[in-house]
């Protein structure tokens, strides 16, 4: 057994390093490399819900739109949709041997369910699902939406025999509770951050455009600070992501007790090469520390293992950290 090897969502991962949702993991090919460069599991690009919508909404324009065309459009593009991303997860499957997770995105419950059972007969080792939406209705309580959630979670994990995982992001009041309640319904894994699409405005030409789209590695700590925390406190599997761009940062948040992290800017940035950058770091840590597995140090430094848990509770910062010269 491998020093590096893990345990996610009960499947066994060769490294703790999985390559995330991406048009990366779309690729047969690139998925292949990933996987020959040390990769535990890759998780696909997900299926949008939105996507297919917008595909109908954009043939439906195109002629003379009435209920029934928009409703045979609506079955057609969607049918069409999922087969092609099961034929994807099959050609897959049929590529590595790593363990290969769906991805999905609705926000129709109906949908939800549906698509699961596709991907799931597809041989999909896992699905993980993305489930945040963005309220902008004054009327609309949070415990209302995170009920959906909930309900959207129990649906889909009463219907499957492969594990799910949730992949949130950090817009929680309570992101312990709202995990606790996930894991409580059945969920094996939750992701933790979803990095969002996130506007920004150009001032020459006052206009709207996309900020930039990949993680910047000063973004890491904030998960660290909620892998650390919810790690300490429940049984579901945790899934780092968002900042990770090198070795040391990975370490950190398996320290902090994250079962596996899931990278993809920094894939990006410098290739499937950097993959067995992360692995052959990890293991070189391991040895320094005279440490022979990944479990032997998971983690050590979390929210309830260390001395001052208070660390990770600070929000504020210190009344003298004003005095810093600048």
């Amino acid at each position: 057994m491998s020093a590096i090897q893990v345990k996610y969502l009960g499947l066994d991962l060769k490294s703790p390093v999985i390559v995330s949702s991406c048009s990366l993991t779309a690729d047969v090919d690139k998925v292949r490399e990933m996987e020959r460069c040390g990769a535990g599991a890759v998780v696909m690009k997900s299926l949008f819900e939105e996507q297919i919508r917008g595909e109908v909404e954009f043939m439906a324009s195109a002629g003379q739109s009435y209920p029934e065309m928009e409703d045979y459009l609506h079955a057609y593009v969607r049918s069409n949709s999922i087969a092609r991303y099961t034929e994807r997860i099959k050609a897959l499957k049929d590529a590595v041997s790593i363990p290969v997770i769906a991805s999905i995105n609705c926000y129709s419950a109906g949908e939800w369910v549906e698509y699961a059972r596709q991907i799931e007969a597809a041989g999909a080792d896992a699905i993980e699902i993305n489930i945040y939406d963005l309220s902008t209705n004054p009327k609309t309580s949070s415990s209302s939406l995170e009920d959906g959630y909930i309900k959207v979670v129990k649906s889909i994990v009463s219907e499957l025999r492969i594990p799910v995982s949730v992949k949130i992001g950090q817009h929680f009041t309570n992101i312990v509770n709202f995990v606790d309640r996930l894991d409580s319904v059945g969920a094996k894994g939750v992701v933790i951050f979803n990095r969002f699409f996130t506007p920004d405005i150009d001032i020459e030409h006052f206009k709207l455009v996309p900020a930039a789209p990949l993680s910047q590695g000063g973004e890491y700590p904030e998960v660290l600070r909620w892998t650390a925390i919810l790690s300490s406190i429940g049984k579901i599997d945790i899934a780092a992501t968002t900042g990770i761009h090198t070795p040391e940062t990975a370490v950190k948040m398996i320290l902090a007790g994250a079962d596996a992290v899931q990278i993809c800017s920094a894939v990006y940035k410098h290739g499937p090469g950097v993959i067995t950058e992360f692995n052959n770091r990890i293991v070189k840590f391991l040895e320094d520390n005279t440490v022979e597995s990944l479990d032997q140090i998971r983690g050590r430094l979390n929210y309830s293992a260390i001395h001052d848990p208070a660390m990770y509770e600070r929000v504020q910062f210190m009344k003298t950290f004003g005095s810093l010269a600048l």
